[in-house]
Order: C-alpha cells, then structure tokens, then sequence
C-alpha cells in the first residue's frame, strides 16, 4: 500500500513537472514574439549614405544682409522611406547654416554659397543632429541664377537636394508619431518674399490742338479818276486779324516697375570628402 502510494506521488509529480516545463515552454516562446515584435516596432531605421533628400526653402535670403553663419530654414518636400519603412515624412524641417557666400555681379548673374545642413526636425518635436563628424559632412555647394536687382538670394520655395554624407540612425517610432503631424509643403505655393512688386506704367496725356487766326480781309483802295488827268484815292480798309488760340503741350507718362526673376538655383552639389579603398580622397555623390 505504500509502494503504491509512493508510485502514485511520484507520477503526479512528473506529471506536473512535465505541464509546467510546456507551460513555461509556451510562454516563453509568446514572450519572444512580442519581444521581438516590439523591438521592430520601436527599433532603429538607417538612412545610407548617399540619400538624397528634397529640400524647398520657407524662409528667404535676403541680398543685403545675407552673411556667413546665417541660419538656412527649410523642409523636405518628399518623404523617404527605406525598405517600404518611412524614415524622413515630407514636411520635415531641415536646419542649415551658411557657411560661405559670393554674391552676384553686374557681369555675372550667379551667387554661390557653401551650406551646411545641421539637424532634422519632425512633426513632433523628435529632433536629429546632422552633420556627423567630418568637416564638410552634409555640406553643400549651392549655386543660384539671380541678378544684382533682386532683393533676395534665396526666395520662399527655392529647391535643392541635401545629400546625407554618412548614414542616418533614426528612431522608427518616433518617426511614426510624427507622421500624421506632417504636412508637405508645395513649392510652387509658397509667395515670393521679394518686396518689389511690378506695376503698371501710366499712357501720355496728349496735348489739345490750338485755334488758327482768323483773318478778315479788307478793302482795296478806291482810285476816281478827274477830268484833268488826276485821280483821286480813297483808301481801303485794311485786313482784319483775329488771333488764334494756342495749344495745350501733352504730359508724358510713367514707365511701370518691372522686377527681376526670382532667384533660381541651378545646382546643389555634396563637398564631402571620402577616403576610398586606395587611400586616395574623391568627392562623392555629385548632384547636378
């Protein structure tokens, strides 16, 4: 009787052995998933090098006070997305900084600056440092079509590319959260800054005709002849002149204001610098 009992206790205990090993087994397993799922949820997404990322301008240059280490104020103007992941929403504000700049001439209507790119900020306030640690990382050399008679080098949507240099870690939920707080600019929707505005001239007044003088004319003289041979002269009347009235002179009219084209940039090429496999330097990702 106890043997009996004592086999008995021992396959119940082997027993509950065995279900709590596949319990715990079970559970383990579910955890992982969700583990695992959470942490693609919420893990990283990268950006490679190379990126090339649609800016538009949304707060202008103005010529006359524009200067080295002014602040650059954009957005992007298209998402991108790695991997069917969305990494950078349009809408995004992009923060730059002039580091160099050439103004345009009477002979050459190009101005030429170096920007520097320094930090992403998204809808929600997620804020990314750029830059990296090169010197010139995510540095470009922007060139703009503008003359000496605008009042602006960069005008509200102006469009360039910013080439990332070196890859981008984000956070994917972040990104996620910002997501629906984007709102994509349009380029073309944007109104000029500049603060000429074109006007309309005004005609010529034309003057009035003047009057001619009005002439009466007179009575020739009377000549009787006498009986003698002589004669007598009774005199004419003269002609009679009634002065004309003079003409009023025309004023001329006014030219109207014509402004000059909005800046236009042409080009925004990557200065960085890489370090190739044979240990020589060469620029990379050239964008035309």
């Amino acid at each position: 009787m106890v043997r009996f009992v004592a086999t008995l206790g021992l396959v119940v205990f082997l027993v509950g052995v065995a279900r709590s090993g596949v319990k715990a087994e079970g559970f383990d397993r579910a955890d992982a998933a969700q583990t695992g799922q959470t942490a693609g949820a919420q893990g990283p997404v990268t950006v490679p090098s190379g990126t090339e990322v649609p800016l538009v301008v949304i707060r202008p240059v103005r010529a006359k006070n524009a200067k080295p280490q002014d602040a650059l104020y954009m957005q992007t103007s298209y998402p991108v997305a790695i991997g069917g992941t969305m990494a950078i929403p349009a809408g995004t504000y992009v923060q730059g900084q002039i580091v160099s700049l050439t103004q345009p001439t009477r002979k050459v209507n190009r101005s030429t600056m170096r920007v520097r790119f320094t930090k992403l900020v998204f809808a929600n306030g997620y804020t990314v440092a750029l830059a990296g640690g090169a010197a010139d990382a995510d540095t470009m050399d922007v060139t703009v079509n503008v003359s000496t008679a605008n009042d602006l080098l960069l005008d509200n949507g102006a469009q360039m590319d910013l080439t990332l240099t070196s890859p981008l870690t984000l956070s994917a939920t972040k990104v996620r959260a910002a997501i629906p707080l984007s709102k994509a600019v349009k380029p073309g929707s944007l109104a000029s800054a500049t603060v000429c505005r074109p006007t309309p001239g005004t005609p010529d007044t034309p003057g009035t005709p003047g009057t001619p003088d009005t002439v009466i004319p007179g009575t020739p003289d009377t000549v009787i002849p006498g009986p003698d041979g002589s004669s007598t002269v009774i005199p004419g009347t003269p002609s009679t002149v009634i002065p004309g009235t003079p003409g009023t002179p025309g004023f001329p009219g006014s030219p109207g204001t014509v402004c000059p084209a909005r800046p236009r940039v042409i080009s925004s090429v990557p200065v960085a610098v890489a370090v190739v496999a044979t240990g020589q330097s060469g620029v990379v990702n050239q964008v035309q």
